[in-house]
């Protein structure tokens, strides 16, 4: 009866140790699939196209690995879990907020070029007018605002953040030269107010 007890006892033990290690081991697979789901986030922009939701994945990942470090593995396991769910809706997130960001910087692009043109035939008119070291000024800023935009251009596929920092400089540089352009219209309107009258 003894024999028989043990031949019974021992396998149920077996039974239950390893279903209790089975429980208790780490979630590897959520890990990395979570892992997996992040990294596809990052790589599509996240922390600079959708930073609240790729703020919130980080946080959760702080949260998995801590329960991962104290051996709390069915915790870990669902936080890893809900690391996926947000690291693929910062994805999302970041693809929509790409979009927006790439269509914004055409519309500043488009907008710049034309208050450029604009200016530089009020440019051309005036160039008679302008002083050598004011021409000297005009001429380098051309270059600059030429540059700026054909950079924009350029990086605004790829990265439209970037393309529009690129931008950033322009509108100081355009609001100068129109104030500048407009004093030097400004004189002659006077002048020829005058003459008129008399």
């Amino acid at each position: 009866m003894k024999l028989l007890h043990a031949r019974v006892v021992v396998p149920v033990l077996t039974a239950v140790s390893l279903l209790t290690f089975a429980c208790a081991s780490p979630p590897e697979a959520e890990k990395k699939a979570a892992d997996a789901a992040v990294s596809a986030a990052t790589a599509a922009g996240a922390d600079k196209y959708a930073p609240s939701e790729f703020s919130a994945t980080t946080a959760a990942v702080k949260k998995a690995e801590s329960e991962m470090s104290s051996k709390a593995y069915k915790e870990a396991k669902a936080s890893y879990a809900a690391v996926k769910d947000l690291a693929e809706k910062a994805a999302t997130a970041a693809a929509a907020g790409k979009a927006a960001a790439k269509a914004e910087a055409e519309k500043q692009i488009a907008d710049l070029e034309g208050r450029w043109k604009e200016l530089q035939g009020k440019a051309e008119a005036a160039v008679k007018k302008l002083k050598a070291d004011q021409k000297a000024v005009w001429d380098t800023d051309a270059k600059n605002v030429a540059e700026a935009l054909e950079a924009a251009k350029a990086a605004v596929a790829a990265d439209a953040a970037a393309a529009k920092a690129k931008l950033a400089s322009i509108p100081a540089v355009l609001d100068k030269w129109g104030a500048d352009l407009a004093a030097l219209a400004a004189p002659a309107k006077a002048a020829k107010k005058p003459a008129a009258t008399k």
